[in-house]
């Protein structure tokens, strides 16, 4: 029977940790991860400058180009990165549940590792995510054993993982302070024998994490002035509102109200509650995507909890899970496998001439300069991180007229669906829709502009 079990444990853990393999084979992308494709084509000094200028730690983009450098600058080889990180956390995190929970909670974790919103949905994408999820997991745990076990050990690696997540995005940042303070005021006022230890691992990770202190405090100035988001987002909200709604069905069991339960519970909710009280108070900063570095701790919450269930929830959360998870894969095919994308490039190339030109008033240019790196395309406004973008040239929106009369190819402005074309074109040029496509949750539209 614990053989049978054994087995059964180790065929799901494997079967989840592959199965986003399932969703790399394709090409489609958006602005983010058009950066980050451009960004690791750069050296390693002018990445992390350049770094330096936008609001993301170095090392997921470091790692990517270590990793590309070996297989290969392309799409899928660093979608396979991503669903490296995303493996890691399903193997790891259900060996270190298995360890001290047993095969039931293993299989739990994984299942609701897998079925967490959006985490299918990351596990693709050319993002610091799924690493972020592994990383901040990992300390999570590490932290657990540490107060439970008390040895040293586990302190060192809570303070490496707590580090690798840092250096990865600044919510994950923010989420492994909260398991610092948790881990910090626990042993302070339940084990102050081993408070010293815990000293010691904070140390490391101000020593460590010292080289980033000056651009993290220039990214927290300019994200203050200038951040992208403008307001409260609905699903921030609404994953917050579910996830509260979860965590206190489950602590309404009474055994389920213990350290490792509450514990993971205080570091889903915490940062999720600073996010959107920092966006409703201070200024909007926090969207929902941000809390997926918390994944891994809220599988850990429900693979936890889920020994205390009554036999009925048990099949409850399981079919819940279930359904989870096939939603998540429909959700990432439905994205990753559009063929939008693909037809357009394919008409599109039919006839685009190599000095053709795009003008661009809005991100567009991310995706588009992506897809047809030998023309010229110019951008009518600049951020210091648009450097990135090595074949996009940055000018005043004033000189668009002076591009346009310079003898070339064709003229093609591309924009979001959601853009409108400036006054002053559509009267000088009578820009002519020719092409739209989805990318991701974008669309994209494509005008030829009649310069004669």
């Amino acid at each position: 029977m614990i053989k049978d079990k054994r087995k059964l444990q180790i065929a799901l853990t494997a079967a989840l940790a592959l199965l986003p393999f399932c969703l790399i084979f394709n090409d489609n992308i958006w602005f983010d991860e058009a950066y980050t494709l451009s960004l690791v084509r750069h050296d390693f000094s002018d990445l992390i400058s350049i770094l330096k200028t936008d609001m993301h730690p170095p090392l997921y983009f470091i790692s990517l180009k270590l990793f590309c450098s070996v297989f290969g600058y392309s799409i899928i080889a660093s979608k396979i990165f991503s669903v490296l990180g995303y493996s890691l956390t399903v193997i790891f995190g259900s060996a270190l549940v298995n360890r001290r929970y047993g095969a039931k909670a293993s299989m739990i974790f994984a299942a609701a590792a897998s079925a967490m919103p959006m985490m299918t949905y990351f596990s693709v994408q050319q993002r610091s995510y799924t690493w972020c999820v592994l990383f901040v997991t990992l300390c999570f745990l590490q932290a657990l054993a540490a107060i439970k076990d008390g040895k040293r050990h586990s302190f060192v690696l809570t303070a490496v993982f707590g580090l690798l997540a840092a250096y990865n995005h600044f919510f994950a940042l923010l989420a492994v302070a909260i398991v610092y303070a948790f881990l910090n005021l626990y042993l302070l006022i339940k084990k102050r024998k081993l408070f010293g230890y815990a000293l010691i691992a904070d140390l490391i990770i101000l020593a460590g994490y010292s080289a980033w202190m000056a651009p993290l405090l220039t990214q927290a100035r300019d994200a203050a002035g200038s951040f992208w988001l403008k307001g409260v987002e609905p699903l921030s909200v609404i994953i917050f509102a579910v996830s509260t709604a979860a965590v206190a069905a489950l602590l309404l069991v009474r055994k389920n109200r213990r350290l490792d339960t509450v514990f993971a519970a205080v570091c889903v909710l915490g940062l999720q509650t600073i996010g959107l009280a920092g966006t409703i108070l201070v200024r909007p900063f926090y969207i929902a995507r941000y809390s997926v570095v918390i994944s891994g701790i809220a599988a850990c919450f429900i693979a936890f909890s889920y020994a205390e269930l009554r036999p009925a929830a048990k099949k409850v959360l399981i079919a819940a899970l279930c359904l989870l998870l096939a939603f998540n894969i429909a959700f990432a095919a439905f994205f990753e496998y559009n063929p939008s994308a693909d037809d357009f490039q394919r008409e599109f190339k039919k006839e685009l001439s190599d000095d053709d030109c795009f003008i661009y008033f809005d991100s567009s240019f991310g995706v588009i300069s992506f897809y047809f790196p030998e023309n010229d395309h110019i951008c009518t406004y600049r951020e210091e991180w648009f450097s990135a973008f090595d074949n996009v040239t940055c000018i005043d929106s004033k000189a668009v007229d002076d591009v346009i009369s310079i003898g070339r190819g064709r003229v093609w402005l591309a924009k979001n669906e959601l853009s409108k074309i400036p006054e002053n074109i559509k009267e000088r040029y009578k820009p002519q829709k020719k092409y739209s496509f989805r990318c991701d949750f974008n669309i994209y539209e494509v005008y030829l502009l009649d310069t004669k």
